[in-house]
């Protein structure tokens, strides 16, 4: 009979590696995960050539936009002038790449002006206690449908019916404790107070001519996005989508979902190298050591162990300031006892083989043995609490923005995707109508660490040596 061709994992020129990658392709779960992890890792790095959006550009004038909006592309305030190049944080994208084609062109802006009145709303535990226009006092104040309110020193959009004593004033106007008072201004775009905006552009990329309503501007025309109704380029319409749909800031949702996952993913791989590496060392000594040494070392451990170690995060990020280093730290230090006890076990184990016994003989030394035969055999362990405390990582981080304590960067906040979750959470209204402030940071997570999940238990299977020859 002619022999028959060796299995995959038979073939003797194949390393220990190699066979469990073969192993790892045979889990569909785990190559699935895999391929997500590596699909999220790569948008947060292309993030700013995925979408086009700073995840920090405030578009007030837009409000909360549902998934897939279509809308004018305007920024908050336009500026333009005789004579002068736009600057590019001026005017809409497609109006600055015109100002350097070295073309001439024609941009229509329709504006309709506002009639304003400045309201005094003061607040009080969260409720409205009163609401004064000029000399007057109201008690209910209704909002026509053709009308909005405006906080006037945010610039925030508020769509309300009615203002009432003893009702909320709504997001995104601000929320403090206590008593405070917020200044309105109540809105309305009458019909007639209609006018066309014309700014011409030539081929040097200057403005031209700028006229409004048919009558010559000389200097500085300013429009704000919440007054215009229509806008073109060389007559065609200037308008975009925001795909995952904006905040009630009118920040882009996919922009900060993905610069999220840069923060998440970056905290969560650093912590877990810094725990990994004080953990893999600490069992390695212990367990290499033995005797009275190792019981010591276990015994520190085992004191950590019993410490609500969120605890002390919170008290190190309050003590130490909430910087993305102090968070390194804080996450790693109280991840790396697990991974310990785990290399501790697997050291007590190798260190009675053949291989080790061979060094001895050699000469080498106790210190040389360790790094470079015992800590090398652990990597298949260690590389499977990598991709499960990742995730753990992650979701700590999460908490910790959840409950206030957000990364800040230069003094400023930076959105993680807990930061953004429980945004979503406050945003989310009475009804729900703002779903997917809450949704889509909330699944960008959880199928991060669902995958994450599925491909530690994968690599767990696949490093496992009695797996040889299973499938």
């Amino acid at each position: 009979m002619a022999a028959t061709a060796p299995e995959p994992d038979d073939v003797p020129s194949d390393g220990p590696w190699a066979q469990a990658w073969k192993r790892l392709r045979r889990n569909r779960m785990a190559m699935a995960g895999l391929v997500v992890v590596l699909a999220m890792a790569l948008s947060a790095v292309l993030a700013p050539w995925i979408v086009p959006f700073d995840p920090r550009e405030m578009e007030r004038w837009t409000g909360a936009l549902a998934p897939g909006t279509r809308h004018l592309e305007l920024c908050n305030e336009m500026v333009v002038e005789r004579g002068k190049a736009p600057r590019p944080q001026d005017v809409p994208t497609a109006v600055g790449k015109a100002a350097v084609d070295g073309a001439a062109h024609v941009w229509r802006i329709e504006v309709q002006d506002e009639v304003t009145t400045l309201l005094r709303v003061t607040v009080d535990g969260g409720k409205i206690q009163q609401i004064g226009e000029g000399g007057k006092r109201h008690t209910t104040l209704e909002i026509a449908e053709d009308e909005f309110i405006r906080v006037k020193d945010g610039g925030a959009v508020v769509r309300v019916p009615v203002l009432a004593v003893g009702g909320v004033l709504p997001a995104p106007a601000p929320q403090q404790a206590g008593r405070f008072v917020v200044m309105v201004e109540r809105v309305k775009r009458p019909p007639e107070a209609k006018r066309t905006v014309e700014i011409a552009l030539g081929t040097d990329g200057k403005v031209t001519t700028v006229t409004s309503a048919g009558v010559p501007v000389d200097g500085e025309m300013r429009v704000r996005a919440e007054n215009v109704r229509d806008t073109s380029l060389d007559g065609a319409r200037i308008e975009h989508s925001h795909p995952l749909g904006t905040d009630q800031e009118g920040r882009d949702v996919l922009a900060r979902v993905l610069f999220g996952a840069r923060i998440s993913l970056l905290v969560g791989i650093v912590a877990t190298f810094v725990s990994l590496s004080i953990g893999v060392f600490y069992g390695a000594i212990a367990g290499f050591a033995g005797g009275r040494t190792d019981v010591f070392m276990m015994r520190v451990v085992d004191v950590l162990y019993a410490l609500p170690y969120i605890f002390l995060v919170i008290i190190l990020l309050v003590a130490f300031g909430r910087s993305l280093v102090m968070l390194f730290i804080a996450l790693g230090l109280v991840q790396w006892l697990t991974p310990a006890r785990v290399v501790r076990g697997q050291i007590l184990s190798l260190k009675r083989r053949e291989f080790v016994d061979a060094s001895v003989t050699l000469g080498a030394t106790p210190w040389t043995i360790l790094i470079r035969h015992l800590i090398p055999n652990t990597m298949g362990v260690v590389v499977v609490f990598t991709t499960l405390t990742i995730p753990a990582v992650i979701l700590e981080e999460s908490f910790l923005s959840f409950i206030g304590l957000t990364v800040l960067f230069r003094g400023e906040p930076i959105d993680s995707w807990g930061a953004l979750v429980d945004y979503g959470r406050n945003a989310l209204g009475g009804d729900g109508e703002r779903w997917w402030l809450l949704v889509f940071p909330a699944a960008a997570m959880s199928l991060t660490l669902f995958s994450l999940n599925f491909l530690g238990d994968g690599l767990r299977d696949a490093l496992d040596p009695r797996q040889k020859g299973r499938g």
